[in-house]
């Protein structure tokens, strides 16, 4: 079963913020925990909201997308 959009989205944005945040610490020449467990942090904490909204703009945008049948309570 192939991993949900969001999961993807998430994971890269994830990534690729915690990554840019490190090279630019590594750029400034600060080596050590800190820069890792900071560009971690700041990777999660922007990164999540992010990766959410990326999927569900993917989905509300994608005309082919198939929409999910929601129960009236």
């Amino acid at each position: 079963m192939p991993a949900p959009l969001r999961t993807i989205m998430v994971a890269l944005w994830v990534t690729c913020l915690a990554g840019a945040v490190l090279t630019a610490f590594f750029s400034y020449g600060w080596y050590g925990w800190v820069p890792f467990a900071i560009s971690g942090a700041i990777g999660v904490i922007v990164g999540v909201p992010a990766g959410i909204w990326t999927a569900r703009q993917i989905k509300r945008d994608d005309p082919n997308w198939p929409r999910r049948k929601r129960k009236n309570p």
